[in-house]
């Protein structure tokens, strides 16, 4: 052992052969994750674990906590995580009676874990707000914070900080500080292999039904990668599975039919499934992937291994016909759909943005049956590609202002004082509340009939980066031709993939009435209270309804447009000039991340 490890050795309990063995002993596989977690925990770094649920992230973390003999605490972030929650606060009652002393103050879960030296692991560490994480910003670097009225609070030598995030779940959350982000080392858990995953099933259910637990694991990884699904099933849905059709077994005499399989895979996988549209029944998804599999099942494993010679030479084949449909697609999209397979689709899908353009331009083109997987293929290579590069826009701060006892938030100090003023009344405490952030803006989709093909999958793209860089109540989206149709307001809240999908899901049609497009995103403006109008159009600036436009884009504070190929692009060009904004011509997908760069920077 080099002279660094041994000291690494002595000063760190967490470097220890001993403690990785014990800690794998709890789990099954997992064993390079846990060796790179705890030389992580050994080198004194934080953590940040990025999986799906089900990926053994906390399990994990418990048993090193436990094994090491280490205090474990666990957060979950959320937009109502304040720092106060976080770190604590002196107990206003007392406060008030005998003053500010030490033992008064009530310790949150971050000084609880500082000062026990302990393992703080905060789940869903991109719902927090950025108040709470730069709270968390010197207890990462510096291993202490400074409280008013308490001190500074140093963090003993075993301090860890872990957090974890779900790259699928977008519903609340947002983009981590990058300062924070430069606290931490990063580790991606995807879910287990397969064999893994059988070897859990029978462990945690103890069925000696191996084609049934095999079945079981097969169903659920199966969801994972189906286009119906945003997220597929974990682990759990499988042992779920298992444990219910084994219970309906014994209710009828030890014997299993299909129809009890069916039940079983309904109530232990169907809850456990992301739906990437709301109008799919995921019950009949699951019923057609049980039916595929148990029809399958004699011939089940014969298809040869991922690393094989044979899988290899037919994912080179597949990227070579699709090099060939995306330069077809770009000049004869209608001939290119009638060379695209159901196999292409899903291989399209999954080329960053240069196949998803390909996909969009011959998507209109092919059969509805067709069409309709296109689009769930699209929907769910617009998820993944959302371009993150707008940034986290301007969300309001925490405000003080005089609310009710009942209140969770108060500041303490802020209320002493109010009540050494007015004694020996008990007047209302001064509490955190969160104000209205200035940077809200109204996207306008442009949905008339010169929209279709492309572009529609572009103000998709657009419509679902935005979802994911603006807080919900700092964004509306709008559609519009002659008339104007509310896609989502100011103070609704709707999921991104909701959002990319009914984007996704307009029919072009009609003429274009920008007069009118521009008249109500002001007055939605107006009527959520903001004083500042910006505005993102997406159209192809084609003219053909209402009166003139460009006097009332002269009233936006900021409005930029992203234009797509057509001969009206210079119109375009002129609304964005009126309106203070940033123009993009945008001739590609691949465009589209510095298109949003230039009209958002």
């Amino acid at each position: 052992m080099s002279e660094l490890g041994e000291s690494v050795a002595r000063a760190s309990p967490f470097a220890s052969k001993e403690l990785y063995e014990r800690v794998c002993r709890r789990l099954v596989g997992r064993r390079d994750e846990i060796r790179a977690i705890l030389a992580a925990l050994a080198a004194g770094r934080n953590v940040l674990l990025e999986g799906p649920p089900g990926t053994s992230k906390s399990t994990i973390l418990r048993a090193i906590a436990e094994e090491s003999g280490l205090p474990f605490f666990l957060v979950e972030g959320n937009a109502s995580l304040t720092p106060q929650k976080l770190v604590g606060t002196f107990n206003p009652a007392k406060v008030m009676a005998e003053g500010f002393k030490p033992e008064f103050f009530e310790e949150g879960p971050l000084l609880k874990a500082m000062r026990e030296g302990g393992i703080l692991y905060i789940e869903e560490l991109n719902r927090m707000p950025e108040e709470a994480y730069n709270v968390l910003l010197m207890a990462a670097e510096e291993r202490e914070i400074s409280i008013p009225r308490l001190g500074i609070v140093k963090a003993k030598d075993t301090f860890r900080l872990v957090a974890a995030i779900n790259p699928y779940d977008e519903v609340g959350a947002g983009r981590i500080s990058r300062a924070l982000l430069e606290r931490f080392v990063r580790l991606r858990m995807d879910y287990q292999s397969r064999e893994d995953e059988i070897r859990i099933v029978r462990a945690k259910t103890g069925s000696r039904r191996e084609w049934l637990i095999e079945l079981a694991v097969d169903l659920v990884r199966r969801t994972r990668g189906h286009p119906a699904f945003r997220m597929g099933a974990s682990v759990r849905g499988a042992i779920d599975m298992v444990l219910v059709a084994e219970s309906l077994a014994v209710l009828s005499g030890g014997e299993l039919s299909y129809e009890d399989l069916e039940r079983a895979a309904l109530m232990g996988v169907s809850g456990k499934v992301w739906p990437a549209d709301p109008e799919v029944d995921p019950d009949e998804v699951i019923r057609e992937l049980l039916r595929e599999l148990y029809e399958g099942a004699e011939t089940k494993g014969r298809a040869p291994r991922r690393g094989s010679k044979a899988r290899e030479q037919q994912r080179k084949s597949e990227r070579g016909h699709c090099d060939e449909l995306k330069e077809l697609s770009r000049v004869a999209p209608r001939r290119a759909a009638l060379l695209v397979t159901v196999e292409d689709l899903k291989e399209l899908a999954s080329q960053g943005l240069g196949g998803l353009d390909a996909l969009a331009r011959v998507m209109f083109y092919l059969p509805a049956d067709m069409r309709k997987l296109a689009r769930a293929y699209a929907l769910k290579a617009v998820l993944k590609l959302a371009p993150i590069r707008g940034g986290r826009w301007r969300r309001g701060g925490l405000y003080r202002h005089v609310a009710s006892w009942s209140h969770d938030d108060i500041d303490v100090e802020a209320t002493v004082e109010r009540f050494l003023e007015r004694a020996p009344t008990l007047p209302e405490p001064v509490v955190f509340t969160r104000e209205k952030g200035s940077g809200a803006l109204v996207l306008l989709v442009d949905r008339s009939l010169s929209m279709s093909g492309f572009k529609i999958v572009a103000a998709t793209l657009v419509a679902a980066t935005l979802a994911y860089a603006l807080p919900s109540d700092q964004l509306a989206v709008l559609a519009f031709n002659e008339g104007v149709s509310v896609i989502k307001s100011f103070g609704s809240c709707v999921t991104r993939e909701e959002l990319a999908r009914q984007v996704l899901g307009l029919d072009p049609e009609g003429y274009t009435n920008f007069y009118e497009a521009l008249n109500r995103s002001l007055q939605e403006l107006r009527e959520a209270g903001y004083s500042e109008f910006r505005a993102l159009m997406v159209t192809d600036g084609e003219w053909t309804a209402g009166p003139n436009p460009l006097p009332v884009a002269s009233e936006f504070n900021e409005l930029h447009v992203i234009s797509v190929p057509s001969r009206w692009w210079r119109f375009a060009r002129e609304m964005a000039r009126r309106g203070n904004g940033r123009f993009y011509l945008l001739r590609d997908l691949s465009d589209l991340p510095k298109a949003l760069a230039r009209v958002l920077s």
